[in-house]
């Protein structure tokens, strides 16, 4: 078992902190710092906020930060409730099989749009008096025995803080700065994304799967209504179709109506999904990589969130590691007073909850997303099955909640 989560206590010695990213890991990390009375820069390089992506999931690890940030309830609002995992091949053979009730009474995930958690995120953020320095890009951070200088683009002075926290996403440009090894691999395979209508919610409640080998994916996924939708009440969900890199180009070159052929052939009830879908400019490009670094500090630096520790979306965890990451940064830095005593701390309290799942997303992403054909194949024969055994359930329910610490070590302690 780990430690909770959050420490209620103000921290003890109010800092200067410098927050260089407005994603997830950025905002979460200014608002909880902030309302524990550090004094809070967030540094953002767009002028304006507009999130990369169409949906994603929350897990119970995410949605309890966000339940003790009281976002939870403007979430459920406008996400969508996720009761179960169901994957399949085209002929109907379950792969996998995931209720999230069988974790325990009333657990469940939400999908929503990224936008929508990031509005929710950011009027929080608004609201707690943190300095916001949007439209301007960070280039280099200087560290000093007692403090750090963050320096802007274009802006001849830099300046001063206790703390920098670099949260700038899976391509960031300021990792490469902190004196940590790092390694940034891209996976051969993305994704196309898209929001599409779902008026008579034939996908209410489930995060759907279709496979055929691990060269083809698709995934449909409730993520509930869009505010800025003229049609502000109707349900959407997300499509997502695995994309080769190397083959993206090619592919939008063969013409909409090619794609949409293979889509059907490997799922015909998708045709109401794919008939909204008139233009190749509405299908979203996305590039993953595997990012590895430990620790994640450096004296008075400390990187979070993708920037960190990216992986591939295949097991959804991406946003609740990062609101994960937050909390227990705030939780060191107010149990600390002293900065490279309290990041040495975090990058302890977080080890173990992220070296499993980047272990667990570099083990199971070949066998979604990859040319192999043993790996589909034998997923395809024991997957299912395994779904269905109390010891192999219980690993992959922990998982699937964000909960996991390791096979052996017991499951994140949230209170």
């Amino acid at each position: 078992m780990s430690a909770p989560l959050f420490a209620d206590s103000v921290a003890s010695c109010p800092h200067t902190a410098a927050v260089i990213g407005a994603g997830t890991a950025g905002m979460a990390t200014a608002l909880l710092l902030a309302r524990a009375g550090h004094r809070v820069t967030l540094f953002e390089r767009v002028a304006v906020l507009s999130p990369v992506g169409a949906g994603l999931l929350l897990q119970p690890t995410g949605l309890y930060v966000l339940e003790r940030l009281g976002l939870a309830a403007q979430i459920r609002a406008s996400g969508a409730r996720i009761e179960r995992l169901l994957g399949t091949t085209p002929v109907g053979r379950i792969v996998l099989d995931l209720h999230y009730a069988d974790a325990g009474l009333g657990v469940h995930g939400i999908g929503i749009h990224r936008g929508a958690l990031s509005s929710a995120l950011w009027s929080a953020v608004q609201a707690t008096g943190v300095t916001l320095r949007l439209g301007s890009e960070v280039d280099l951070v200087e560290q000093a025995s007692e403090h750090v200088i963050v320096r802007q683009r274009s802006v001849e002075a830099g300046e001063q803080f206790d703390l920098a926290v670099i949260a700038d996403g899976t391509f960031s440009q300021l990792r490469s700065q902190v004196a940590i090894p790092h390694e940034i691999a891209v996976y051969p395979w993305g994704a196309w994304w898209t929001i599409v209508r779902d008026p008579e919610r034939r996908y209410d409640g489930m995060l759907r799967q279709t496979y055929q080998h691990a060269s083809r994916m698709l995934g449909i996924m409730p993520v509930g209504r869009l505010a800025a939708s003229a049609t502000a009440a109707m349900p959407f969900v997300t499509l997502f179709w695995s994309v080769r890199r190397v083959d993206e180009a090619l592919l939008r070159a063969r013409g909409l109506r090619a794609w949409k052929e293979e889509v059907l052939a490997l799922a015909p009830e998708a045709e109401p999904l794919t008939g909204q879908i008139a233009d190749f400019d509405q299908l979203i490009f996305a590039t993953y990589a595997d990012v590895r670094m430990f620790p994640w500090h450096h004296r008075r630096v400390v990187v979070i969130g993708d920037a960190a520790h990216a992986t591939s979306p295949q097991l959804g965890q991406g946003a609740n590691l990062a609101l994960v990451d937050a909390a227990v940064l705030a939780r060191c830095l107010n149990m600390h007073s002293d900065i490279p005593t309290a990041l040495a701390a975090y990058s302890r309290a977080r080890r173990a909850h992220l070296n499993y799942y980047q272990w667990a997303s570099s083990l199971l992403t070949p066998v979604f997303q990859s040319d192999a054909r043993l790996l589909p194949l034998l997923r395809d024969m024991f997957m299912g099955v395994a779904c269905h055994m109390p010891g192999a359930r219980g690993q992959m329910l922990s998982t699937l909640t964000g909960t996991n610490t390791g096979l052996l070590r017991g499951n994140l302690k949230l209170e």
